[in-house]
């Protein structure tokens, strides 16, 4: 019977206070998962997870292990410890010394402030760039912006060289791994990286403690791994890190770098940058600090000493389960990771307690009967920060199992740093997060968050477009994936599709001490209302995906974005010089093809009775891998998927058509067309499954 939704809020409430074992109608399973996430739970636990920093395989890390463990036993759930042992480096030294003009020896301290204790803390790791070699370095300084290609080329237009020199680079842009691969390809000896306040300071807004951005002092601490080369454990590339594993020497791993590097504030930078000589920087390179910047080099002389800690340590996974019904060997994963630089109030441990709070809201929803179709595999990683290790492994591991059974991963790293939601996601997904976000209310005004979210994007439009809360049409823009957190390895190895969602806001404190209990409290969440929010949110995401007859992986939008990329991408051609006999016009044609069939095929919620379900939800979890190569992409083989990976030069930021811009890029004619080739065929093969799927239907009598 069709019931209205205040019925069903005051059936759940009479079940509730009968306290009836009996299991609620199907429909009501939703808005029980609604009603269940809380504010004040999220708080505890956040305030829990933040008590102490808890840097991968160290003894605070193993006591919020332990702490993930029970509070999963306690909801009624059997929690496993998965661990791996890995390539793991602590820091001994970094020191930076000004040697001329000035004498400086640092870095300076982060700043403690009177109303945050955590800033007082004297077990927090320095700041240190996490695969930074052993080494020293000394002599001028070059100041290159951002640290990308395109910055080192602005600099030898201007006639000034970096081989030899110490480079002074700002984070942002691309991820600090690249920065540290394209300095040491440009023959730099060493690689400073600093906050500068245009980025993520006071050219911003108000620094804390008075506000969210970063202090004077607050260094963003990191890993500089080249995991866009390959993540994981560095000496067990494409195979798990267990005790039995072979390892490669370090010297080998290609994912490692060479220089010494180490992070600073930018009140530290600002003694090196006020002294650089050489012309006057172009405008776009002018940061936050009063003073107009120069490239260098000139009086300015530093040195550089690292010496990390390396060891074979263990790191530690929590795994808990709620078993399928019907598929009990098809899962559907939620993770998040554990492991934080310091306190990791919002990185990680906001996405930690989401996900535990989800646990809790499905656990609860168990002990009134409630039993999902699919395995719903709640995973808690360790060694994210350090370069996705603790997913990396456990993927490696079960990899064949993975491509065979998954239906999806579901990823919330920065689970909440403000109220603006964002996401991205492998094509397929993106409507199901939108019919998500139709479902789930914005805490503060109670609109649907989608309506929120496509008012946020749309600033300009008043009217909201017709249909708007319908399945017709994706009206929200949601991102590619690339790498950068722990959807990596299910999404570029295993082909698992993806999705990785947060709420986002003014986060200036990345990485550095003062991302801790007070900071969310004051400036992030302070209600804990989007944490409840974010909870619901994903717990709705991975009732929907374990319980839906039919999976809901949507092959137009596929289709439609990947027509879009291929254009876009032809237009590039003629900018770069490609010849003219070399073209995209295959791939352009297969997509459309493709589009067409998966149009035709239409909606797939009013199948035939004696449709076999099993045979059409096989065919639709097949298309995603249908886009994996054993050979991986050139250059890095561990990453498989064809038609999405992380920039070799951007590190975080996706780039469809990985392959072929590759080989665009270094104009290597005959190997782009062998690339092309490889990819049409592909799209082809989706094209045919998507064919057969539709064929399938119409014989079984769907018009």
């Amino acid at each position: 019977m069709k019931t209205l939704r205040g019925d069903r809020r005051f059936w759940g409430m009479v079940f509730s206070v009968l306290v009836i074992p009996l299991p609620l109608l199907a429909q009501d399973w939703e808005s029980q998962i609604l009603q269940v996430p809380q504010p004040d739970s999220c708080r505890a636990t956040l305030f829990r997870l933040t008590e102490e920093p808890h840097v991968a395989g160290t003894e605070e890390g193993y006591r919020v292990v332990q702490y993930i463990q029970n509070r999963l036993q306690a909801f009624g759930l059997q929690p496993e410890i998965v661990a791996y042992d890995v390539y793991l480096p602590y820091p001994r030294t970094v020191r930076l010394t000004v040697t001329r003009p000035d004498s400086f020896v640092g870095p300076t301290p982060e700043t403690g402030f009177p109303m945050d204790k955590d800033s007082y803390a004297s077990n927090v790791f320095p700041g240190f760039n996490a695969y930074s070699p052993d080494g020293e370095a000394q002599g001028q300084v070059v100041y290159v912006n951002y640290g990308r290609p395109e910055d080192y080329e602005t600099l030898r237009r201007l006639g000034v060289d970096v081989r030899g020199k110490i480079v002074l680079a700002r984070y942002g842009k691309v991820f600090r791994g690249v920065k540290a691969k394209v300095a040491e390809e440009n023959g730099a000896v060493g690689l400073l990286i600093y906050s500068d306040p245009a980025d993520d300071g006071y050219m911003k807004g108000d620094i804390y403690p008075d506000g969210p951005y970063r202090p004077e002092f607050g260094v963003q601490r990191g890993s500089i791994q080249y995991m866009f080369l390959y993540p994981g454990d560095p000496l067990t590339p494409g195979v798990a890190a267990t005790g039995e594993a072979k390892r490669i020497d370090p010297a080998e791993a290609e994912n490692l770098p060479a220089i010494p590097t180490l992070p600073i504030s930018y009140g530290d930078a600002r003694r090196i940058l006020q002294h650089l000589g050489g012309p006057n920087v172009p405008q776009h390179w002018q940061g936050g600090l009063p003073f107009a910047y120069h490239t260098g080099p000139g009086a300015a002389e530093v040195s550089i000493e690292v010496k990390m800690d390396y060891q074979i340590r263990p790191i530690w996974n929590v795994i808990a389960k709620i078993p399928g019904s019907q598929y009990p060997d098809q899962w559907v994963v939620v993770g998040n990771h554990h492991d934080a630089w310091t306190y990791g109030a919002v990185d990680p441990s906001s996405g930690t307690t989401v996900v535990l709070e989800a646990a809790r809201t499905l656990a609860a929803l168990v002990k009134q009967g409630y039993r999902p179709r699919r395995t719903i595999v709640f995973a808690f990683w360790d060694g994210e920060e350090y370069g996705l290790l603790g997913s990396t492994e456990w993927v490696e591991a079960h990899r064949d199992f993975l491509r065979k059974n998954a239906v999806a991963y579901v990823n919330i790293d920065v689970g909440v740093a403000g109220k603006n939601f964002g996401a991205s996601a492998t094509p397929g997904l993106k409507l199901l997060i939108q019919d998500i976000l139709a479902r789930v209310n914005d805490p503060k005004n109670g609109r649907p968050l989608l309506e929120q979210v496509w008012r946020t994007q749309n600033k300009k439009k008043k009217q909201l477009p017709p249909g708007l809360f319908t399945r017709d049409s994706l009206y929200l823009r949601f991102g590619h994936l690339g790498s950068g957190s722990d959807y990596t390895a299910f999404f570029d190895h295993a082909g698992v599709p993806s999705l990785s969602m947060g709420f986002g806001g003014p986060y200036g404190v990345y990485h550095a001490i003062y991302d801790n209990f007070y900071w969310m409290s004051h400036f992030g969440d302070p209600e804990f209302l989007y944490h409840a929010a974010m909870a619901r949110i994903a717990a709705l995401t991975a009732h929907r995906l374990a319980n839906a007859e039919i999976v809901p992986f949507d092959i137009a939008q596929y289709a439609r974005e990947m027509l879009k990329h291929a254009e876009k991408l032809q237009k590039t051609f003629g900018e770069e010089g490609v010849p003219e006999d070399m073209h995209l016009g295959g791939i352009i044609e297969t997509c459309r093809n493709w589009l067409d069939e998966a149009r035709a095929l239409g909606g797939l919620s009013d199948l035939p009775a004696d449709l076999n379900r099993d045979i059409v939800n096989e065919m639709i979890m097949e298309i995603e891998r249908l886009f994996l190569s054993e050979r991986g992409l050139p250059g890095r083989p561990w990453y498989k998927h064809q038609l999405f990976a992380p920039g070799l030069y951007t590190g975080y930021a996706a780039r469809a058509y990985p392959g072929i811009f590759y080989f665009m890029k270094r104009k290597d004619w005959d190997k782009l067309a062998a690339e092309i080739a490889l990819v049409q065929e592909r799209l082809a093969r989706a094209l045919q499954k998507t064919r057969e799927l539709r064929e399938l239907l119409q014989s079984a009598g769907k018009n």
